[in-house]
């Protein structure tokens, strides 16, 4: 850079590392930021790897050391296929660290008696547990709002349907009377009589005024005629049924005494009475 004189200045600059930079120190936008070159030095490295190696003595137990016999050549970019050797390697050495351990009877398993202290403490577990809780409830709650609400919904059509059948009956009934007026038109221009009350009344209740036998469900099954007549006769004048004939009058035979009668004939007319009250209440006060 020339000076003011005219001369040349010759500045030199040193490099600081951009992690060292403050906050405070502004950095030029021109500036070329210097990339570090890493050296794979091989050599070096197993120089080092030999300084820290164990010794091949040693017992597997002391080391614990397991190794993956073959070699992973995967692409950086292939995830999926860098993944699965992955898997392959740990795997295989679970399952070789298994047979190890058996086979120097290491245990690697816990023990059923092995409580191990937990990761969060009760008193955490017990604010989740009573979440869990809540949450429990406030689900039964919705439900139950959920069946309330469907419930009242049913009483509603049920009870829609009760007034929509009452409407249908009262129609039914001012129907009925309308018919029974135009039937009875004469009567209701003159004085009524019983028999229009009995047939309004009929027509309200909602019964027919006049059923036939054998119609309803309640009534008996009519009798046969043989059994009618043997219950009832054959009908036709019964006046002189009982008037004596000339046969019965010349019959001599004994005839079964009547309802009220003795084996002689009527009970007397002098038989015991019974006496008045006067007469029993001195007899208890003489006993």
């Amino acid at each position: 850079m020339p000076s003011s004189t005219g001369s040349p200045v010759d500045e030199t600059f040193e490099d600081v590392p951009f992690d060292e930079l403050s906050d405070a120190e502004s950095v030029d936008e021109d500036v070329v930021p210097q990339q570090k070159i890493e050296i794979d030095n091989k050599i070096a490295l197993e120089r080092i790897r030999d300084t820290i190696k164990l010794d091949s003595s040693l017992p597997w137990t002391e080391t614990l050391a397991v190794s993956y016999p073959e070699t992973i050549d995967v692409g950086v970019d292939d995830d999926l296929n860098r993944e699965l050797a992955f898997y392959k390697q740990a795997l295989h050495g679970a399952q070789q660290a298994r047979s190890l351990a058996a086979k120097h009877g290491l245990p690697f398993t816990r023990p059923s008696d092995y409580f191990a202290e937990m990761v969060k403490s009760d008193a955490h577990m017990e604010r989740i547990r009573q979440r869990l809780l809540d949450e429990g409830a406030a689900i039964k709650r919705s439900e139950e709002k959920r069946k309330e609400r469907e419930g009242k919904k049913f009483g509603k059509q049920v009870q829609m349907e009760k007034l929509q059948e009452r409407e249908r009956s009262k129609k039914e009934m001012e129907e009925r009377l309308k018919g029974l007026k135009r039937k009875r038109k004469d009567a209701l221009d003159g004085p009524q009589d019983d028999g229009f009350d009995v047939a309004v009344e009929d027509a309200i209740s909602d019964r027919p005024s006049k059923r036939t036998k054998g119609a309803g469900p309640g009534d008996k099954k009519k009798l046969p005629r043989p059994a009618r007549d043997k219950k009832f006769g054959f009908g036709g004048p019964r006046k002189r049924a009982k008037q004596n004939t000339k046969s019965s009058t010349d019959s001599f035979e004994a005839r079964s005494a009547g309802k009220g009668k003795g084996a002689n004939g009527p009970r007397a007319k002098g038989g015991s009475k019974r006496p008045g009250k006067s007469k029993r209440v001195s007899a208890r006060s003489r006993t």
